[in-house]
């Protein structure tokens, strides 16, 4: 009897199982699946914030194209950096023009043409086309191999688009960068076609190119009591800081010509530009 008793007590206590590991299983897998996605976040997240960097460093380089623009309609190559002229109000603009408009139609680094709104007097003009130009410099610079009481000149010769095919005789010119003086832009320029120093610059005034229309200032300059030689600003080394201007670089063919023979050729029309037969117009009117 006893031993049947043991044997159902035996049958009735439940089996034995091995250790469910299933919810270990599911909770290892649940830190790895929380780990990937805080990975996969942590990912997102770097690539937006840079995103974000490069579109805003975008809207700054794309603010500051449209800055420098400024609201002309055309623009080629870049924007235009000389001066712009308008005419304030005094009592000489009311004969000579106010300016109470200034549209920019279409410019690049050399110059700016635009729409000027103009008032004379009582009356109103619309479309006066106004022309802003970098002002220029034009030099005559004396032969350092002539003396004082028998002076010589370097004159240039060459061909211009404007000349067609014709040759004319030319003065060391070129542009006032943006930020530059007239008298430092010339002792550059004659440094850089000619490779000549000067002591001795005269100025010889300062003249408007179109009354009507713009196109800048021009300043003319007699350079005497020169050498040649490395351009001394200082530094001790070449002086070349042209920027627009640099894209205008051309062969120069250089002669040396006498006081006499540059006042022959000025009263011939040799020199075919109107800036060029002005300067040394101008020069040898000095010399007298």
């Amino acid at each position: 009897m006893e031993s049947e008793d043991a044997q159902l007590l035996i049958r009735d206590v439940p089996p034995k199982h091995p250790p469910d590991n299933r919810f270990q299983w599911h909770s290892s897998r649940g830190a790895t699946s929380r780990a990937g996605r805080r990975w996969t976040l942590l990912v997102l997240s770097i690539i937006a914030i840079i995103s974000i960097k490069l579109f805003v460093s975008h809207i700054k380089t794309q603010q500051r194209l449209i800055a420098a623009m400024g609201d002309c309609r055309i623009t080629f190559g870049g924007p235009y950096r000389g001066s712009k002229y308008e005419s304030t109000a005094t009592d000489a603009s009311r004969t000579s023009g106010e300016t109470i408009g200034n549209k920019c139609l279409v410019q690049s680094q050399w110059m700016r043409v635009a729409q000027h709104q103009v008032k004379i007097m009582d009356k109103v003009i619309d479309d006066w086309l106004w022309i802003d130009y970098h002002d220029r410099i034009n030099v005559i610079v004396q032969d350092p191999n002539s003396s004082k009481d028998n002076p010589s000149f370097l004159i240039l010769k060459q061909t211009k688009y404007a000349l067609s095919s014709e040759v004319s005789l030319a003065v060391v010119g070129g542009i006032v960068e943006p930020g530059e003086e007239p008298p430092d832009a010339a002792k550059r320029e004659v440094y850089e076609e000619l490779h000549v120093t000067c002591n001795s610059w005269t100025p010889l005034g300062r003249y408007r190119t179109d009354v009507n229309r713009g196109m800048g200032w021009i300043h003319p300059f007699l350079a005497r009591h020169c050498k040649y030689g490395v351009f001394d600003d200082g530094s001790g080394e070449p002086s070349n800081n042209a920027d627009v201007g640099a894209h205008d670089m051309e062969k120069q063919n250089v002669q040396s010509m006498t006081l006499s023979e540059v006042k022959d050729s000025v009263m011939n029309e040799k020199f075919i530009e109107v800036q060029w037969s002005n300067t040394v117009a101008l020069a040898m009117l000095h010399l007298m």
